[in-house]
């Protein structure tokens, strides 16, 4: 894959990964999401934010790649988002804005979020 392809599937992933996770949620993904429950929602936010980098990854390199990579971003966009969930239920306090330990956490969240995106670049080089 030559570097500008890399460069622009890193882009258009990031892209995906802003819109299923930030603005594609609804009433349902947001109180699911918030807790880990039920399971099923969250994975169906994982899901929509599988079917995105799927497309994007269809666009750019062919459709078994994106199969793959709405396989791997289904299975742990849900997992990651079950865990902080999980995490939200068990420590409150993280929950509050105003404390250093919510912000810590969210970090956490989008950084194992870009380590699978740079996980399913690095699969196809």
């Amino acid at each position: 894959m030559p570097e500008n392809t890399i460069l622009i599937l890193v882009l258009v992933l990031n892209l995906a990964h802003f819109f299923g996770d930030f603005t594609s949620l609804n009433r349902w993904f947001i109180v699911a999401k918030r807790y880990g429950k039920p399971v099923y929602m969250v994975a169906g936010h994982g899901a929509v934010n599988g079917a995105l980098y799927g497309m994007a990854v269809w666009l750019i390199v062919d459709l078994q790649t994106a199969m793959i990579a709405f396989s791997v971003e289904t299975l742990t966009h849900t997992l990651i988002d079950v865990l902080k969930g999980r995490i939200n239920r068990r420590f409150p306090v993280v929950e509050d804005s105003t404390k250093a330990i919510h912000w810590t956490v969210m970090g956490v969240d989008q950084l194992l979020h870009q380590m699978v995106l740079i996980f399913i670049v690095f699969l196809y080089l």
